[in-house]
């Protein structure tokens, strides 16, 4: 069975100031390919990344997986630490990670997939977002044929492709594939989606009335997000948090619900934003979506959210249950 490790590049998890997040969800979803033989997190930078990539190789993993430090920001150097390790690069499995990518902004990950040899045979390397949804989508794409890619590095010969029967594990999963296009064969239509409630309100968010705005009979998919108050931000117990939104933010999230509706190929959306008073619990940030297919109505869905935390002019004062507090500007 392939060995596989999973590195998880972040500056402030290494330094114990975030809950790593990402590495974890590699390895459940990961696990169901081969044995997970190592799980660790380092620091950004070339030098870091680099030398754990190495360290992984050398402990012969068949494929390591790393998650974080793909974007643009100075810190992000985990693509140019892999580049300089990597032998032979695979840019059309960086190419279907990217267009199998359930956001718009996959486009800003700089992920480098390939092959890399340290003396003791060859290993796949690949690069991940860190965020849990990013590992999804890369794990999505490659995880049904790791299997083969790990065949054909090894100098295996080409398997054979059958959908009948129990294929060993060096074949090709050809019936997971297969499987996998049906289920996502839906087309965006280009259509637009109805914005049938978006704005700021004073009062409670209720997700079932959500759901029940966007219900649509041509809907195959229907999604929701609620973001509610939790009681810790970064190590620190949180009692309650007060919402101040800018006199033009129901605008704001209007025009944003419009603007990611347009061409979504989604049926309906539904987006609120909570001003106030809030208590741990209680739901600040509450969205629904629903599509004719999943792809459009996941997609949708973080879009808005994304856009809405991005954009919305709410400030909040976080109460911490040692009496301080601290004002911050997003949502």
């Amino acid at each position: 069975m392939m060995k596989i490790a999973v590195i998880t590049v972040s500056d402030r998890v290494a330094r114990g100031e975030r809950e790593d997040l990402s590495g974890p969800r590699a390895v459940e979803l990961l696990s169901r390919y081969g044995d997970i033989v190592e799980q660790a997190v380092v620091s950004d930078g070339t030098e870091s990344v680099a030398d754990a990539i190495t360290r992984s190789a050398r402990g012969k993993a068949d494929v390591i997986f790393t998650t974080g430090g793909t974007g643009i920001t100075g810190r992000d150097l985990t693509p140019e630490a892999t580049a300089g390790l990597v032998k032979k690069r695979l840019t059309g499995l960086e190419a279907r990670v990217r267009d199998m990518a359930s956001t718009p902004y996959s486009v800003l990950s700089r992920g480098v997939i390939g092959i890399i040899d340290e003396g003791v045979g060859p290993a796949l390397v690949i690069n991940a977002p860190g965020s849990q949804g990013g590992v999804a989508d890369a794990i999505d794409a490659i995880g049904p044929l790791l299997d083969h890619i790990v065949d054909q590095m090894n100098d295996g010969d080409h398997a054979v492709r059958t959908v009948m029967g129990s294929p060993s594990s060096s074949h090709f999963h050809a019936h997971e594939e297969i499987t996998r296009r049906v289920q996502n064969r839906g087309v965006n239509d280009g259509t637009d989606a109805s914005v049938v409630l978006a704005g700021v309100t004073g009062q409670a968010i209720n997700m079932d009335e959500l759901l029940k705005a966007v219900d649509d009979r041509t809907a195959g998919a229907v999604v929701s997000f609620c973001g509610q108050v939790r009681n810790h931000d970064d190590g620190r117990a949180v009692g309650s948090i007060d919402y101040q939104a800018h006199p033009d933010a129901d605008k704001v999230i209007e025009r944003v619900a419009y603007e990611v509706s347009a061409s979504s190929g989604a049926c309906k959306i539904a987006v609120i934003h909570r001003e106030g008073h809030l208590e741990v619990g209680d739901v600040a940030l509450g969205a629904a979506v629903s599509a004719s297919h999943r792809a459009e109505a996941f997609r949708l869905l973080e879009e808005v959210i994304e856009r809405v935390k991005m954009e919305l002019p709410v400030w909040k004062k976080q109460q911490f249950e040692d009496g301080s507090h601290e004002w911050t500007g997003t949502a």
